[in-house]
């Protein structure tokens, strides 16, 4: 009672003193310019949405942050864009949130036509003309590491820097007889949580069991059951995580949020640019999860083998996901490695970035 009194009191006589009036400067002095550029330095965050056109389609992009700008593809084929969110990183950086072709809001392609890495990676490019008054960096999350492998060979004008994130080099029968036989050892590991969240040892690429979910009369049709692909990706997902069973309610609303238009890989199985990758000269940065039983260390291992200028940084504590599971060291890395390559840019190579295998 007494302490809740004396609070009372307090509160009270903060209530009873009157603010002494502060003059206001007008809105064109040097002192009311200073505060608004603290005022924006407080709140540094803007949010667009830009629609860029190729051919007849449109792609929606979502714009977010300010500083260097990183186009962001997410995986898939067919995953929204939304799951790969990063607001720590919006603080340092423009983040451009591309939807694929037939995803969200962005136009699905012509009847007949494939959903092929050529077609991919032109709309890729077409982000990133969109956006080159400055030099872009590219990040490439799962089947979206594919496109931006694929875009960076074509030497395009304006790119900064590749961030290749939880993918791998080639999908070939090899990779994904090795994703099956992690995901099967993973479930003998932990078989309850394994069997709740759907792990058959059935995998196929980042959106492939969602898309085979839907059934093969889809690919001949053009007509997807996006409900049901995104209803077996939500099954799937927790899977991809390190820690789903112990941080399930940190990662479940991502989860819960996330969709799928199925659109199959018409070249995922022959996907392989192990032997061209060496000639890709820009900054690059190869981030995996430890736990990833799809593009973990082995992949980042082979990327790097072809790549040996590029940085590599291991999350620990990570499956598929380590935006989310290690966000603060993930937005770290990420802006160590961009601040590192614009400074290159600018004042040529410095020694290294503190980035290693």
């Amino acid at each position: 009672m007494i302490l809740r009194h004396r609070h009372a009191t307090q509160y009270a006589c903060c209530r009873a003193a009157r603010p002494t009036p502060i003059a206001l400067d007008p809105p064109g002095s040097r002192i009311s310019k200073l505060a608004s550029a603290t005022i924006s330095v407080m709140n540094p965050r803007s949010e667009s949405r830009r629609v860029v056109r190729t051919g007849d389609l449109s792609l929606v992009c979502h714009v977010r942050g300010r500083g260097p700008r990183c186009v962001a593809h997410p995986a898939g084929p067919g995953m929204h864009w939304s799951y790969l969110r990063m607001p720590l990183a919006e603080r340092d950086h423009t983040m451009i949130y591309v939807e694929p072709a037939g995803t969200g809001d962005s136009s699905a392609l012509p009847r007949g036509v494939r959903y092929d890495l050529a077609t991919y990676v032109r709309h890729l490019d077409a982000v990133v003309r969109a956006f080159d008054d400055e030099p872009v960096f590219v990040l490439g999350h799962g089947h979206g590491g594919f496109i931006a492998q694929s875009y960076a060979l074509t030497d395009p004008d304006g790119l900064a820097g590749l961030v290749l994130y939880s993918t791998g080099p080639a999908a070939d029968a090899q990779m994904l007889a090795q994703a099956r036989w992690n995901l099967h050892r993973d479930t003998l590991d932990n078989p309850t949580g394994a069997a709740e969240h759907g792990a058959n040892g059935d995998y196929s690429g980042d959106t492939g069991a969602a898309n085979s979910g839907t059934g093969t009369s889809a690919a001949d049709t053009g007509e997807y059951d996006v409900d049901a692909a995104t209803r077996r990706l939500r099954e799937i997902l927790p899977s991809h995580f390190a820690h789903w069973e112990h941080r399930r309610i940190e990662f479940a609303p991502m989860v819960a949020q996330v969709r799928c238009w199925p659109r199959p890989a018409a070249d995922f199985a022959a996907f392989d640019l192990r032997r061209e990758l060496s000639s890709i000269t820009v900054p690059t940065l190869i981030l995996a999860g430890a736990h990833d039983f799809v593009f973990g260390p082995p992949a980042a291992a082979t990327l790097r083998a072809a790549m040996p200028e590029a940085s590599v940084a291991i999350f620990e504590n990570s499956g598929r996901f380590a935006h989310v599971e290690e966000t603060e060291r993930f937005v770290h890395v990420l802006a160590e490695f961009t601040s590192g390559s614009r400074q290159r840019q600018l004042h040529g190579p410095a020694g290294g970035d503190g980035l290693a295998w």
